[in-house]
């Protein structure tokens, strides 16, 4: 038997030094020996014949810099790695592509979704036979640590590598058989909304709101959806569900009640402790749904709580025309230190207020805290007297300390995103509108260069090109753009791009250009790229009446149909894009941009033309000159 020996002799500096990454920047120091994902490493593998250790997280990932600080800070654990293994860092921001291969390989592993830090050891062949999410560093009740584990498996691929082949073949088989695998297609009709509603009160937790059971994530896709089956059905027990769970939303812990802005999820099933890491995609698609049900229920708290999430991304997250991706959960090694509170702190500054009490309450501050004996605000009944004045004492506390790291990463996707919110926010704000418009010039002029890029560094800049998403997330910003401006440079782009993305296509659809990896229909973190483009080649069909981009969503949608009919509150977007094609989308013309106005039925267009007339992609059905009369066309939908 060979001996594994753990003294591994001098740590040089890594392969990330010069990374643009912040994440790998991050690693930069580590006594691991990092690569970036690349030929380099792969090389080195196969000519070492070395097992490959990738750790796939992104900057401001909490449980990564957890298993950061306890294993990769680790020299021991470091050492292991450095003589037994090429060990490659991946940013999941700027290679979802890669991230989404090896989040299905845990997800086939273990039958349940991954996350991050994302653990894979594979072969120097970069064949799959291990993966994990987060580990610690050595045993516990949990079982073996991380060092136990690479020299486990290091000892195996000395002593016996033909086992680690043998498995790291069959779960390629496995792998390849699972992703061409055709799913039955599946006719869905009308009977599909009520299928929702069905599942809606099976699986929402109707006292908290959200899907039962913690961790909760907002969902935005599905709340999304379930506004559109509100405005068709009109049932009340489905506007009880979205308003329970906005509600608790926007009272807990998972907003920021001092500074705004949404938290990625919360840990607890109350909304009310979350991971402090504050993501552009929540921040750009909750405001879009709080601001749909504003229109619905006129509730002032969901217009506020839009706003002052779009603003706290424009206070600290913008420069130059864009939005920076995401910042931390931690400041100073300790996750949520900038944004909690201790009690004696808040009551010493609310003493000035004779309604101390009252204010402590209201805002959830507690003697023993909600987190770690520290209190994360929550808010609680109506607002007292000197709220505001409260709230600015919290906010001055908060100002003498570190805030978190941001990541200055500029990614296509998620800016446009926030354009499309922009957008809707300003029906009720013209100077969202302008934000909007000077923030899809510069996303433009800094990510399409004859091409589309996918992230903007300040160091190498444009260095990866664009994925799938980022077409179909800007194309869809785009026909917003049209929407509110007619002006037609938009319209023309998105039809630009519309043409361009056929480059992901070869039989099926691809995240990326290399086509190494499979588009899915699911709403992860955000909605899937596939079932957005099929909304949008829905949309600019109508637009450009257009029948074969029809025909093309058609497809997109009949190859997402068994998920459509079995999974809709999962498979949100593209469900959304099903109904849409069951129930017919209508266009309106009109001279000058009339986005604005409450409509009952939410799959409608706005071109310019002239007043006004209602179309289908296959007939125009009335011309009026009174827009009242074709709302009335709708209403009886």
């Amino acid at each position: 038997m060979k001996k594994i020996f753990l003294f591994i002799g001098v740590i040089m500096a890594n392969h990330l030094k010069n990374a643009d990454s912040p994440y790998l920047k991050q690693h930069a120091d580590n006594p691991v020996d990092w690569y970036e994902w690349g030929e380099e490493a792969f090389e080195k593998a196969k000519k070492e014949n070395k097992l490959i250790f990738l750790s796939i997280g992104y900057s401001t990932c909490h449980w990564c810099h957890v298993m950061e600080r306890e294993s990769f800070e680790n020299k021991e654990i470091a050492g292991i790695l450095n003589k037994y293994y090429v060990s490659i860092k991946v940013d999941r921001e700027e290679m979802s592509d890669i991230d989404k291969y090896y989040q299905k390989a845990y997800q086939l592993m273990h039958r349940r979704s991954g996350g991050w830090p994302l653990t894979i050891i594979m072969t120097p062949e970069k064949k799959v036979f291990y993966s994990a999410t987060y580990v610690p560093p050595h045993y516990s009740q949990y079982g073996p640590g991380l060092k136990e584990i690479l020299l486990s498996i290091a000892n195996d691929w000395m002593e016996n590598p033909k086992k680690i082949l043998e498995i790291a073949d069959n779960f390629e088989k496995y792998y390849r058989e699972n992703e061409n695998k055709v799913m039955p297609k599946e006719n869905a009709d009308k009977s599909l909304i009520e299928k929702i509603i069905k599942q809606v009160k099976n699986e929402f937790d109707l006292e908290y709101g959200g899907i039962k059971g913690a961790p909760k994530f907002p969902m935005e896709s599905t709340l999304d959806l379930l506004v559109d089956v509100y405005m068709i059905t009109k049932n009340q027990e489905i506007l009880n569900i979205l308003n329970i769970t906005l509600v608790k939303m926007v009272k807990g812990g998972i907003f920021d009640q001092i500074e705004g802005g949404f938290y990625r999820y919360s840990v607890d099933e109350r909304w009310e402790v979350p991971h402090f890491e504050k993501m552009l995609y929540n921040n750009a698609n909750l405001p879009f749904v709080y601001l749909r049900m504003y229109k619905i229920t006129k509730n002032l708290l969901f217009k506020e709580v839009a706003f002052r999430s779009i603003d706290e991304m424009i206070n600290r997250y913008y420069e130059n025309g864009l939005f920076y991706s995401a910042s931390d959960a931690d400041s100073n090694g300790a996750e949520g230190k900038y944004f909690v509170y201790d009690f004696d702190e808040v009551e010493k500054a609310f003493s000035e207020f004779e309604n101390k009490e009252e204010l402590l309450n209201y805002f959830g501050i507690k003697k023993y805290g909600n987190f770690h004996g520290l209190n994360n605000p929550t808010v609680h009944g109506d607002r007292p007297k000197n709220h505001e004045k409260a709230l600015e004492k919290l906010k001055q506390i908060r100002e003498k300390r570190e805030f978190p790291f941001i990541d200055t990463k500029k990614i296509t996707s998620w800016n446009a995103m926030m354009i499309k919110t922009l957008f809707a926010a300003g029906e009720f704000d013209e100077k969202y509108l302008e934000i909007a418009k000077k923030s899809l010039e510069k996303l433009i002029e800094v990510m399409y260069k004859d091409k589309l890029y996918h992230s903007f560094n300040k160091n190498k800049k444009n260095k990866k090109e664009g994925l799938l998403e980022d077409y179909a997330f800007l194309i869809g910003a785009l026909i917003t753009a049209y929407e509110y401006t007619y002006d037609e440079k938009y319209l023309n782009f998105a039809n630009k791009l519309s043409k361009e993305v056929f480059k992901f296509k070869n039989k099926n659809w691809y995240m990326n250009q290399e086509k190494s990896v499979k588009a899915d229909f699911s709403d992860s973190s955000y909605a899937s790229s596939l079932g957005v483009l099929a909304n949008d080649f829905l949309d600019l069909s109508l637009l450009n009446y257009n029948i074969e981009l029809k025909k093309e969503a058609d497809k997109i949608i009949e190859e997402g149909s068994y998920y459509v009919k079995n999974y809709p509150l999962y498979y949100a977007t593209i469900t959304k894009a099903a109904i849409k094609n069951i129930l017919g989308e209508y266009i309106i013309t009109s001279e000058t941009p009339l986005y604005k106005g409450d409509f009952s039925y939410p799959y409608v267009l706005w071109k310019k033309g002239e007043s006004f007339e209602i179309c289908t992609i296959y007939k125009c059905i009335k011309k009026s000159n009174n827009l009242e009369e074709i709302k009335e066309i709708l209403n009886i939908l």
